[in-house]
């Protein structure tokens, strides 16, 4: 073999060919990368042994460390700032999240969704992405005196419109995000997340702790975007934007009919946080939020670290209905035991709670957050139905539950209006209730999984739990200090639960612990699926 001094590759002599220089193989290398990612984008393989464990685990970081980072941040910032001006940026949270919603118009979704895609189908949709986010952030900028005055604060105008053109930082990761999804990259997703996260937290504690007050949750939205945008673009091919708009035609009846079921969804799960604010008033909506992020942490972190996994799954298993049915009762076990536990000791350590992390100034959330944590548990282990829906493409399925759902919910909510804060909780919280059985249903058609045996993976952790909250309520009526009564009762409630698990459910618990470790140890299932005996 003949070696060139520099060269990064060598030449077999007598071929006639030069060898490549660094700069060329690098080149070379790329492009071919790139190739294969399109290739791969245009018709991904099936689910891959011990894929599903990996994935897991790097969705798990990337939840936790995203929604634990704005978590901490907005802890600090209503410790530091009080309820009067936290307000304002709940404010400018409900009108954020609205915005974001607007920018997709559900053709990430489609692009997880379909089995087989064009090679121009991606840069298509970021194409619409960034016009989206161009329109939205022009008509922010316009509307925000409009939103000020709806919700009586007028320092909520230049911060909305800060906000606005900060949508076109978050246009720029939508597409990208959907083909890592797609190809299940869930390692670069996860570390775009995360790194997004935490430095987008440090960012706005800093901003809060130097006076900045209300433009601290500005720099921490636009940090954060910033630097997932930039990392997940810098690992992503094909999705450069192009002109090829007539490749929305084929995705675009499924994307319009799942972004109407997501435009009633966040209207169902936000009519309370703006009637809130515009009937009671900012400071009223900064107690609500502040019980209301409690209610989506669960949500966020654990129903959408598993749904980020089961939609693509479920969409390559959408045609096998016993496959189908038997990894939704695992899903929906380990959700519960996950999340009720949790929340249920959440809900009855609310006083304490928000006197230690918060302070006096906030008491009045300690109610709305024990009524809200019991919602925040039954939705997320709802919350995989919306990945069923969209992995099976049932569009106007989705978008016929969630008409009923939003009318359902604000019935509820109007009707609790009227009684204050507690009483919205109230509203919210038994409209979803109401709501469970027509999940169950939905739930039974698309997957075959017994109704019965879905309630019985949902009710053993419930009933554990419940005697947990009976032995804290039993130490709370002692009359220790705040911080006594919270550490005592924790043991107390943590004794109770596991000894009911293990002495009145342990097989439920035996196999609760067993589908965790299929999922999160790599090679323990195929493609997956869930053990026969796992999951009858």
């Amino acid at each position: 073999m003949a070696t060139t001094r520099g060269s990064a590759t060598t030449a077999p002599v007598g071929t006639g060919e030069a060898p490549l220089s660094a700069h060329a193989e690098r080149r070379r290398r790329a492009a071919a990368a790139r190739e294969r990612d399109i290739a791969a984008i245009q018709q991904p393989r099936g689910v891959q042994q011990g894929q599903g464990g990996t994935s897991v685990r790097w969705s798990m970081a990337a939840v936790l460390g995203r929604q634990i980072s704005q978590m901490v941040c907005a802890l600090v910032l209503a410790r530091l700032l009080g309820p009067e001006t936290y307000g304002v940026i709940s404010a400018a949270t409900v009108y954020v999240t609205f915005t974001t919603l607007l920018l997709d118009q559900g053709l990430a979704a489609a692009l997880v969704q379909r089995p087989v895609l064009s090679r121009f189908a991606p840069g298509a949709v970021a194409t619409a992405n960034l016009l989206c986010g161009l329109a939205l952030a022009l008509i922010t900028i316009g509307a925000a005196p409009a939103v000020a005055d709806f919700f009586r604060a007028p320092d909520l105008t230049p911060l909305l419109q800060v906000l606005g053109v900060g949508l076109l930082i978050k246009a720029l990761a939508i597409t990208p995000r959907a083909i890592n999804l797609r190809l299940m990259r869930f390692r670069l997703i996860g570390v775009a997340d995360i790194s997004g996260g935490v430095l987008g937290a440090i960012a706005g504690i800093s901003a809060a702790l130097a006076g900045a007050g209300i433009w601290s949750m500005a720099v921490q939205v636009i940090f954060t975007d910033l630097v997932i945008a930039v990392v997940l673009l810098a690992r992503t091919h094909g999705t450069r934007p192009n002109h090829h708009l007539g490749e929305l035609t084929e995705i675009l009846p499924f994307s319009l009919r799942l972004f109407g079921s997501n435009a009633l969804a966040f209207a169902s799960r936000n009519l309370d946080n703006i009637l809130v604010g515009r009937f009671l008033g900012v400071t009223a909506l900064s107690l609500y939020s502040m019980a209301y992020r409690v209610l989506v942490i669960p949500v966020q972190m654990i129903g959408q670290t598993v749904n980020r996994v089961t939609f693509p799954m479920f969409s390559r298993l959408a045609g096998d209905q016993p496959r189908l049915g038997r990894n939704l009762i695992k899903v929906t076990e380990l959700l519960a035991f996950a999340t009720i536990p949790g929340m249920f000791a959440i809900a009855v350590a609310s006083p304490q709670l928000i006197d230690i992390v918060l302070g006096h100034e906030w008491a009045a959330t300690a109610p709305v957050l024990s009524i809200l944590a019991v919602a925040g548990a039954r939705e997320t282990v709802f919350s995989v139905t919306q990945s069923l829906m969209r992995a099976k493409g049932v569009g106007k399925l989705v978008l016929r539950y969630e008409f009923l759902a939003t009318g359902v919910q604000l019935t509820g909510i109007v009707i609790g209006l009227q009684f204050g804060l507690i009483g919205v909780a109230l509203g919210f919280t038994i409209a979803g209730f109401l709501l469970s059985p027509v999940m169950l249903v939905i739930q039974r058609r698309l997957s075959s999984a017994p109704i019965r045996t879905l309630l019985g993976r949902m009710l053993r952790p419930t009933h554990a739990s419940l005697w947990g909250v009976a032995g804290y309520l039993g130490i709370r009526l002692i009359g220790w200090n705040e911080l006594v009564t919270l550490l005592v009762g924790g043991v107390v409630y943590v004794v109770l639960l596991g000894a009911v698990l293990l002495l009145v459910h342990r097989a439920a618990l035996r196999r609760a612990i067993a589908a965790a470790v299929e999922i999160f140890v790599p090679g323990r299932s195929r493609t997956g699926a869930v053990p026969r005996r796992a999951a009858e």
